[in-house]
């Protein structure tokens, strides 16, 4: 989803004076999935971004997403929300001055206060006012998406039969019925850290979720062993999991890979473009990160979004 191109007057009007001082760069970022138009701006008051959101995002949609954004950002969860211009769909919030959480990993002696941080970030998030939020239906979009996506010429056959997986998802689930105001894409591009703290960005799926979803998700792109993951959880709930919150937990790690590995194979258009006809022939993250890193592959591409999406597929199917 491509945002629409907009000038530099149009983008200006959305960046008050008064609010960050005189801009004098605007530079275009090319993250997400979401179809927002995003940019970062340097102006006289400081480091900023713009955030516009997409047109197809319908505006009760949106309205909640700043709702939860405005919270997060009063609790030292999100950057500061410096303006927004609800009629043109813009957020301008504070730049954190630091790298993504991925990049900060590569550094071991941060590694533990790294993790401690986004725990703490996310049990915080997670005891938010929930008022005027409404609940997400990750397991309806993941089937959803695997419903429109199996039909097509070019679907990996070991991912056609899943219905008895989504079951079992939902079986768990509903025995765990926890909500909370919830980020719900904590993948770790969307994670910042300022070399203190760890700060969530990218706020377009903001919704009420089981508390764990958030942990599953970084557990997922950071491919975490099971225990590390759990542990995780245990440290955000302030004790052991029982067998219960285990299962709920494993659950919601593969119920984020299906998700988000259908929602890569629809962006496109030709899934011959990236074929994987056995399981085995699919990419992992770890060879998809790699490509990344070293600009062989580019998630922006129709090869990459297949590449991507079938790492995430790969990886979370059960055996």
């Amino acid at each position: 989803m491509t945002p629409p191109t907009r000038s530099r007057a149009d983008l200006l009007a959305l960046l008050p004076e008064d609010r960050v001082g005189v801009v004098d760069q605007l530079e275009p970022i090319n993250i997400g999935l979401s179809g927002a138009g995003v940019w970062a701006v340097h102006a006289s008051r400081g480091e900023y971004i713009l955030r516009i959101q997409s047109p197809e995002l319908n505006e009760s949609a949106f309205l909640q997403h700043l709702r939860v954004q405005r919270r997060a950002a009063e609790a030292g969860v999100a950057p500061e929300v410096v303006h927004v211009d609800e009629g043109a769909r813009a957020v301008v919030s504070q730049r954190v001055s630091g790298m993504p959480m991925g990049a900060a990993l590569g550094n071991p002696t941060q590694r533990e206060r790294l993790f401690a941080s986004i725990v703490d970030r996310l049990r915080t998030l997670h005891s938010l006012d929930a008022t005027g939020i409404e609940a997400s239906s990750p397991l309806a979009y993941a089937r959803k998406a695997w419903e429109a996506a199996r039909g097509r010429p070019g679907f990996p056959g070991w991912a056609a039969s899943l219905a008895p997986t989504f079951d079992a998802i939902g079986k768990t689930l509903d025995a765990d019925p926890r909500s909370v105001v919830s980020h719900n894409d904590v993948n770790p591009t969307n994670v910042m850290w300022d070399g203190t703290q760890t700060w969530l960005i990218d706020w377009d799926v903001a919704a009420l979720g089981h508390p764990y979803y958030d942990l599953a998700t970084l557990a997922l792109f950071l491919r975490l062993e099971d225990g590390a993951a759990l542990d995780l959880a245990a440290l955000h709930d302030g004790a052991p999991l029982d067998e219960k919150s285990r299962a709920s937990f494993r659950a919601l790690r593969t119920l984020v890979g299906l998700l988000t590995g259908f929602t890569f194979l629809g962006l496109v258009d030709d899934l011959n473009v990236r074929p994987a006809k056995e399981r085995s022939d699919a990419p992992t993250l770890t060879d998809v990160y790699a490509a990344m890193r070293a600009r062989e592959l580019d998630p922006q591409t129709a090869f990459g979004q297949a590449s991507m999406g079938l790492a995430l597929l790969a990886e979370s199917i059960p055996a």
